[in-house]
């Protein structure tokens, strides 16, 4: 039971994370650029150690995770993130949430992770990424990880860097303009 309840967390979380990359594909008119390297299902999955490997193996495309068990997160294929201007009250809004993984990570004795988020537009000059507060912790069934807010302050091109004492995963995603009337 608690490992249906973690992979079912882990589909959540990633569905959650990921929900704007899922949800623009089909209506998506702005292709992503050759230039940009955004994040695909790599040949060779990965599969973390104990306790997440059986949560892992069950999840199904779109999603699936990318990195180390130093450092690891769930995303979809292909990465793409929609835009979204600030409006006047809406300064906080996220971009995207993500969720980092590390086997042995305990959100009990670390609430507040010292995991460091940045960002990068790599096919122009943008201002960087924001990230809010600080990380923080999300439990999944009987596990914990590590929750983010960022927020893309333009479309395009943009690295993701997470730093978890040390231990670095990148990722790239096309971040595209709202659809048209949005």
């Amino acid at each position: 039971m608690n490992t249906l309840r973690l992979v079912l967390g882990m589909a959540l979380a990633a569905s959650t994370a990921n929900a704007q990359q899922t949800m623009a594909e089909p209506a998506r008119v702005e292709p992503i650029p050759d230039s940009c390297p955004v994040a695909h299902r790599p040949a060779t999955p990965f599969i973390p150690s104990p306790p997440f490997r059986e949560a892992a193996a069950q999840l199904a495309p779109p999603i699936f995770l990318i990195g180390s068990d130093k450092l690891f997160t769930s995303i979809s294929d292909p990465m793409v993130w929609e835009w979204r201007p600030h409006s006047p009250g809406h300064e906080q809004d996220l971009t995207a949430k993500i969720f980092w993984f590390r086997v042995g990570y305990d959100y009990r004795a670390e609430p507040q992770p010292d995991l460091k988020v940045t960002g990068r537009r790599l096919d122009s000059p943008a201002p960087a990424l924001v990230t809010f507060d600080h990380a923080t912790n999300a439990i999944l069934g009987n596990m914990g990880s590590m929750l983010t807010g960022v927020y893309v302050p333009s479309p395009g091109c943009w690295e993701i860097t997470g730093d978890y004492k040390g231990d670095k995963l990148s990722f790239v995603v096309w971040v595209a303009h709202p659809k048209s009337g949005a």
